[in-house]
């Protein structure tokens, strides 16, 4: 009979002199051959049986799914796992018992155990593999093995994965429950964009009064982003009401002092709103292709990669209570938004106005930033008029002063060389 430690040792790993190609074989095998099966609820209870003879029943938990080819949780891939590379010879691997982080998850929601994956050690250093995940059955991976999580780092399982046993994050020291909830959900674009929150302070997320959060990330080149806040209104009998989302800002620019790719983001918490989720988008930049394009950037561009949970307090010349604040019978102020961006060849960074709303019969200055000098830039106002921009090639910066005195939508525009044509980067809205 074909058993977990034969094939592993008389079949996959022999081919092999280096361990890190016998590992990397086994998770391979496992994630294209065993596929789900049977109820997932069984996870649960079967982490419970392991506290009586872990070894015994991970081993027998192994025969049954390669004897089925399919499992029904997290725990019977990982013991499948954990078998086979304890079978040629990695003693120190062992089983982690945890908590799988989902996107808008609280403290509160971390109660017992909902996930299991494989701890083992690797030239010295403890790195981390879950099977489960890396499965193209797992619904995020499009029918595609995900192989960042073959040998996962401690410090990006982090991320999405907290023990039960806070020394199994081979983290020193060991990050408590508290600051596991305040770093952000994240999911595969962020890896594999290299994304990373510059200088996090996690009271930037705990805005008081109408404060902006403000954050910004590291990212590869040639990566765009998108950002919202996505909220839910609350009804009389406290049942959850409609979700509203609110268009954030997100541009990408070149650091002053690094010279690498940024992206700096804004959000707000709209009003009435205590508690918010700020979604932050992210992927291969996409591109204009056709003369006076309109297309609008969102979250349909790009993939989610970050999600950061908002909360807002009143400041000390209001009410100290957070569920108070605003008093329900205060009526709604005005919604702040963002100057809505459009698809661009070119990264344009609006510094000012970065509002959407334009008052009538006021004075503005645009000024805009571009890393890229051959631009022509222009704000076109509702009755097609242009007002051109003002290059400043020191900073590589442009401005402009408008007045604006007529209602509807008001664009940034490049000015195509060669036609008479151009593309919209980013609009504006006056009403009257």
């Amino acid at each position: 009979m074909l058993t977990p430690a034969l094939l592993a040792q008389k079949f996959l790993a022999r081919p092999y002199k280096s361990r890190l190609f016998q590992l990397r074989c086994i998770f391979i095998w496992i994630t294209q051959n065993i596929g789900p099966g049977g109820a997932a609820a069984a996870a649960t209870t079967a982490m419970d049986l392991c506290n009586n003879n872990e070894s015994s029943f991970l081993s027998s938990l192994a025969e049954k799914v390669l004897m089925s080819r399919e499992c029904s949780s997290s725990l019977e891939m990982a013991s499948l796992f954990y078998v086979m590379a304890r079978a040629i010879g990695h003693e120190e691997a062992h089983v982690v018992y945890g908590y799988l982080r989902g996107q808008k998850d609280t403290i509160d929601s971390m109660r017992q155990p909902n996930h299991a994956w494989v701890a083992l050690k690797v030239d010295g250093e403890y790195r981390f593999v879950d099977c489960w995940l890396g499965s193209p059955y797992y619904p995020d991976n499009n029918g595609r093995v995900e192989t960042h999580w073959f040998l996962c780092q401690p410090l990006d399982m982090i991320l999405t994965h907290f023990p039960h046993d806070t020394s199994h994050q081979y983290l020193e020291p060991p990050v408590n429950s508290t600051v596991f909830f305040a770093l952000p959900y994240v999911t595969m674009p962020y890896f594999w964009h290299r994304v990373q929150v510059l200088d996090f302070d996690p009271s930037c997320l705990d805005l008081v009064d109408d404060a902006l959060c403000h954050l910004t990330l590291a990212l590869d080149p040639d990566i765009g982003c998108y950002a919202h806040v996505e909220t839910t209104s609350v009804l009389a009998d406290n049942s959850t009401g409609r979700v509203t989302k609110t268009r954030g800002l997100a541009q990408c620019t070149l650091s002053p002092t690094t010279g690498e790719r940024i992206c700096k983001v804004k959000a707000v918490l709209p009003p009435h709103h205590p508690i918010g989720w700020l979604k932050i988008f992210c992927g291969p930049r996409v591109r204009s292709n056709s003369n006076g394009t309109q297309e609008k950037i969102g979250p349909g561009h790009y993939p989610l990669a970050l999600c950061f949970r908002l909360t807002r307090r009143a400041g000390d010349h209001r009410s100290s209570s957070v569920a108070s604040y605003p008093p329900a019978a205060t009526p709604a102020p005005p919604r702040f938004e963002f100057v809505q961006l459009h698809v661009s060849s070119y990264d344009i960074y609006i510094q000012e106005p970065q509002c959407f709303y334009l008052y009538p019969m006021q004075q503005y200055i645009f000024r805009v930033k571009s890393d890229h000098s051959h631009h022509k830039l222009a704000v076109r106002g509702p009755t097609g008029r242009m007002y051109k921009l003002m290059y400043y090639p020191h900073d590589h910066t442009y401005d402009g002063t408008v007045n604006i005195n007529d209602a509807g939508s008001w664009s940034l525009v490049s000015l195509l060389h060669h036609s008479s044509g151009f593309n919209v980067v980013a609009s504006w809205e006056c009403k009257i």
